[in-house]
Parts: C-alpha cells; structure tokens; sequence
C-alpha cells in the first residue's frame, strides 16, 4: 500500500512541474536560447573613484570602467535572455522595528529619526501602526526591469502574468532567474537602461549602482555617421549617496537608507559615468554626441554648458546652445534647440553641441535657490557636472559636419500617423501624487498615489489592449514627481505648476514640452499638473506605474496597472496550473478511494468467507 502511495505522489508531483510555469532556474544551468544572450550578476563590488574607494551593489564586475553594468545590444526582432544571478551577501537588510520599539524612538527620536509629526497624533504604542511594506526592505533581494523597453510585462511572476495576485519577481541571494524577451520588429531604436525593481529594496541598490545600458539598433547612428557625426559619448549622471568618509581608508560607505530615517549624507555628489567631473574631449566645429541617461534616484539636473567662468549667468545670456535628437529611446525627425533641459530620473537625451571657439565649458547643474523641488539632499545648489575641453583639429583632419546640425533629419521612431488623436481617447483618469496623511503610521511619510500607499495585491488601473486613454497627472507637492509607466508609452499634451515662472524661471524649460514627442518618463512639476495620452498594445498583463524617485517609489508612491480583459480566458491562462493540479488531485483521491474500497471488499469477502469455513467445521 505505501509502494502504491508513493509512487502516485510522485506522479502528483510530476504532473504539477509539467504545468508549473516559472523562469526560476537552476544557477548550473544555462540560459542563452536567445538570439542575443547576456549573463548579469547582482554582486558587490569596491570601485575607485578619485582618491576615494566606495562599495555599492552591481552588476559591474573588474573587466568594466565603473558601477555600470555590461551594455547590452539587441535587434528589433530579435529575442534576448537575460540570466540574471543574485550573489548578494544574504544580508536581507533590516527587521522592521515594532510599534513599541518605534514608540521607544519617538521618545528620545535624537537626529536618527524624526518622529515629532507622530507625537501630535499617538498617545500610546497600541496607536501605532508600522507600514513593513512600503519602507526600506530585502535589501539583497532583486529582479531586473528593462526601462523603456516594448516587452513583456516583467514586474511579476510569472513574466507576463495576468493574475492580479501575483508577487513580485523577487530573486533572492543564490537564486537565478532567466528573463526572456521578444523584441517587436518595429521597435524604435535608441538608449534604452536596465535596473532592478524589488519594492522596498530598488532605491538602495541603485544608490549603489546597479544599473546599465541597452540599446536597440536603429538608423540613427547610421545618419548620423552620414552627416560626419563621429563623436559620440556616453554621458549617465548618477547620484549615489554615502554616509561615511574613513580618512585613513578612503572608503566610502553607501547610504542605505531613505527619506531623513537617518542623518543627511555627508558625501552626496554627482557622478557622470561613474567619475566626479569628468571631461570631454572635442574639436572646434566637431560636433559632439552626447547619449544622456539621467540615472538620478531622488533628484533633477538642469543641464546647461557655459564657458568655464560664466557658469553663474543666466542661462539665456552666456549658455551654448544644444540641439535634441532624441528622447527615452525615440528618435525625432528633426533636431530641437535647446539652451537648458531639466532631466527627471529615467530620462533619457540625445544631444548634439557644437563649439566655434577653442577653450574649456562646463556642464552646470544650475540649482534655483528656494525651490523645494530643486533644494537636493546635500547637493550645492549649483554643481559642475562635467567640463569639455576644446581644441583645434589637426590640420590633416577634417571634423566639420556635412551640413548645419539644425538642418539635418533622421528617420523618426514613430511615424507622424502614429501620434494619437483626440477621438481615440476611451477614457480619462486622474493620478494623484501626494505624500504624508497617515499619522499614526511610522517610520515615514507616506507616498501616495490616489491616497493609497502601494498594495501589490490591490489593482488600481485598468486597461484594454489597443485602446488610447488620458490620464491627468497631479503634483500635490511642493518638489516634482516623475511619472513612469512600464512597457508603454505616453505624449504630454498639458503642463501646468501652480508656481510662478517669474519667481522660478526654470519652469518655463520644465514646462516646455512637446506635445507629439514620445515618452516613458517625464516630469509632474511641483503644485502642478501634466496632461498625458497613453496608446496601449499588445503586451498584456500585470505590472505598475509609479513616481521614479525611486526612494519615493519605495515608500509607497506606485500603483497596480492591468492591461487586458478582466475575463475568463485572462484568469484561466495563469490559474492553470491550479486548476490542472486540483484536477489531478481529484483523479488521484478517486484512485485511492477506489483502490481502498476495492480492498475493502476484498478483505470483507475473505473475512467472510473465513467466517463461513470455521462454521462449517
């Protein structure tokens, strides 16, 4: 009987594994049946910076320059996997503190943390709630998000799920997971990045480093070598964020905590490509390509280049002008200029400048004085970014471009049909960010979209495949929100801020917008509003919108989003292996109830009989 028992459990389990859909995967075995196949490790790793060595997590390792990641190139077309390894130390970061202990602090809150708002509202720790899930958490805990990117959704498990209760892909330290992606065959192609995304974990480890870049072939750089543009550079602006100097060591430790539940950074600086004031090299009348990420967790960049000396003026009298090619990975048919641009966090541009004298400028990030939103944590209001050094050419060289930057063209990423128009829209929703109602909740103020902290198992927005919706963006705050909506994109046709431009001037760069560029990513300005237009298609399923500062992110201010019908089909795909497990358990209890009243009865029957021979003797 037990021989029995075993073997049918064992076909049971069998059974589940065949239905049981997950791209978690042994980390012996490979996972590179893509056309194109990368191999990334979540580790740490000490880098040099200057005379400083600091430790983050990464995905770097020591063939590569800096805290970046490997870049990785695919085709439209093409499928990419992604092996994605966790060797994190295991530490999963800290154990929420309890009510009491919380109550304890509040007490005697000193500079770690400020508690004064929950003592107006708590009277006792029984009043006190603790909110585990939107606070700093699993810091060794990861996953991986293509930004930008025309994919399948991959915040949950499965990738491309459409169970509205699914967790998060939540890789721990020794797990692996295999990522696999279809890139559409019209893909528009440009700068695209990848990051991590585990709720609670994803600022820390970008303060860290761990990001990369992706690009998807495209034309542009083809044209651009047509037009004579050769020098072409990457530029990431990253804020990580150290809480430590040891004079005698030079190391740096990374912050890896959020939102004023410690004591300011004492070392919070900008970084381009992982240096402190890197410099360009160009030639006058060369014209210099920069490709900007703006990688930043929790602050904005003006970006803004001066002759070394006048970085102090007005942007509008000493700035050299720019002119913008291309924005979150979409190509524009025709070059924008440009004497400032404000980035927000997940930004991206493409840049051409152009240099008539010899000398040193200097890339500025202008800070304007008294504007919350530009006020950055530890940050000089204004900072040198970069500096770029220009020389003449070599006389045998020839560096000019065929023609005038503001007269060339490029293939578009989207054709000018593909724009949305009014009569698509299907609907209009408002998203509100806001921060901080909950006071009787510690340890931080909340983040908010619509009033409501983050809940994985909560869908807030849904929407159909294919159709176009508006969604009006409202900024209840006095610092900005980035908006960021994963696998798809958006056209800003509004902006609007409550603050006055003649008193912060820098708003009329943040609110000048295109209305049929499109994006991934973009500003909701302080006190303000932000009109977009969003064209859903075909990749349906769960995943999120949220505001990326990721450290706001973190602490609440996310949403669930479900594209696709809320039918039967939708249910059945993911609950599948539920349901054929359930149906094999029947099978299986059937056959063993079976067999036992089967024995039953032939024990019942030889019991009997027995009975029946000992009488006839």
């Amino acid at each position: 009987m037990q021989r029995y028992l075993a073997v049918a459990c064992q076909f049971l389990i069998l059974l589940q594994a065949a239905v049981a859909k997950t791209d978690f995967i042994d980390c012996n075995n490979p996972c590179n049946g893509g056309d194109v196949n990368y191999h990334l490790k979540a580790s740490v790793r000490i880098m040099p910076m200057l005379n400083y060595t600091y430790m983050g997590r990464t995905y770097s390792n020591e063939s590569l320059p800096n805290h970046m990641g490997p870049t990785m190139r695919v085709k439209p077309g093409q499928t990419m996997w992604i092996k994605l390894s966790n060797e994190l130390y295991g530490n999963i970061g800290p154990k929420p503190p309890t009510a009491v202990e919380y109550w304890n602090m509040l007490q005697d809150p000193g500079e770690k943390i400020k508690y004064q708002r929950y003592k107006r509202r708590v009277s006792s720790p029984s009043e006190m709630k603790v909110d585990t899930a939107n606070m700093p958490h699993d810091f060794d805990t990861t996953n991986l998000h293509l930004h930008g990117l025309d994919v399948d959704v991959h915040m949950f498990d499965p990738v491309g799920t459409h169970n509205p209760d699914a967790p998060h892909i939540a890789i721990k330290p020794g797990q692996c997971y295999c990522y696999k992606f279809t890139v559409p065959k019209h893909h528009p192609g440009g700068m695209y990045w990848y990051h991590p995304h585990v709720h609670g974990s994803t600022a820390v480890q970008m303060w860290g480093g761990m990001m990369g870049l992706l690009y998807i072939d495209g034309p542009l750089e083809e044209e651009l070598k047509n037009y004579g543009v050769t020098n072409t550079q990457e530029y990431v602006i990253w804020d990580p964020a150290f809480k430590q100097v040891e004079k005698e060591t030079h190391n740096l430790e990374v912050d890896e905590f959020l939102l004023g539940q410690t004591t300011l950074s004492k070392i919070h600086p900008f970084l381009i490509n992982g240096q402190i004031t890197p410099d360009f090299q160009v030639y006058v009348g060369q014209v210099l390509h920069l490709r900007v990420l703006c990688a930043t967790i929790e602050n904005e960049n003006t970006f803004i280049v001066y002759p070394e000396g006048e970085e102090t003026k007005h942007w509008n009298e000493a700035a050299i002008p720019f002119w913008i090619i291309g924005s979150d990975g979409v190509t524009r048919s025709k070059p924008k200029k440009k004497n400032i641009i404000v980035l927000s966090g997940g930004q991206r541009e493409e840049i051409l400048l152009q240099f008539d004298k010899p000398g040193k400028y200097v890339v500025s990030q202008q800070g304007i004085q008294g504007m919350q939103f530009f006020d950055m944590r530890g940050h000089p209001h204004d900072a040198i970014l970069s500096t770029i050094t220009v020389t003449e050419a070599p006389k045998d060289v020839d560096v000019t471009p065929t023609m005038p930057i503001a007269n060339m063209t490029f293939t578009p990423g989207y054709a000018e049909e593909e724009s949305i128009s009014p009569e698509e829209i299907m609907g209009s929703e408002t998203i509100v960010f806001s921060m901080g109602s909950e006071f009787d909740k510690a340890p931080f103020p909340q983040y908010f979209v619509n009033g409501k902290p983050f809940d994985p198992n909560q869908i807030n927005f849904h929407a159909k495949p294919g159709e176009a919706r508006e969604y009006i963006l409202i900024n209840a705050n006095h610092n900005a929100h980035p908006f960021h909506i994963h696998v798809n994109r958006f056209q800003v046709k509004k902006m609007s801020s409550g603050l006055s431009s003649e008193k912060y001037p820098v708003l009329e760069s943040v609110l000048d917008h295109d209305p049929d560029v499109w994006r991934d990513t973009f500003m909701v300005p302080p006190n303000g509003k932000t009109e977009i237009w969003v064209k859903f298609k075909e990749y349906t399923g769960k995943t999120v919108l949220h505001c990326h500062f990721l450290a706001h992110e973190d602490t609440g201010m996310m949403s669930t989003l479900f594209i696709g019908e809320e039918d039967f089909v939708f249910r059945l795909k993911d609950h599948i292996q539920w349901i054929v497990g359930s149906v094999i358990g029947l099978i299986v209890s059937f056959l063993f109830f079976h067999f036992f009243t089967k024995q039953s009865r032939d024990y019942s029957a030889v019991s009997m009989n027995e009975l029946k021979s000992k009488a006839r003797d």
